[in-house]
């Protein structure tokens, strides 16, 4: 019985670590209605830089663990948030009305 329940609790942590993304060197292409196609790559020492359409380009550093929430801060206020107990990505933009957007991988 031990050893069921010890394979359920590896299987589980095995599953959710899967969902998580290296905060090294990370490349994410996310598809949003507002912006189209945006590129986003974490380097190393915690610098990131997102980029969408022809001419848009932003840096940004750093990023803020709130409970299962990673929010990814840019220099335009606008923030990328991942969740990571279930893997959804959401983007908040700081100039517009319609401030959310939930997008996918």
């Amino acid at each position: 019985m031990m050893k069921y329940v010890v394979l359920l609790a590896l299987s589980l942590f095995t599953s959710l670590s899967g969902w998580a993304f290296s905060l090294d060197n990370a490349d994410i292409r996310l598809l949003c209605p507002q912006r189209g196609q945006i590129e986003v790559i974490l380097h190393r020492y915690e610098h990131t830089q997102q980029s969408w359409g022809q001419h848009h380009f932003e840096t940004g550093g750093g990023h803020v663990r709130q409970g299962p929430l990673l929010v990814i801060p840019f220099a335009n206020l606008d923030q990328m948030i991942y969740h990571q107990t279930t893997g959804e990505f959401a983007y908040w933009y700081a100039e517009t009305e319609k401030n959310w957007c939930a997008v996918g991988c």
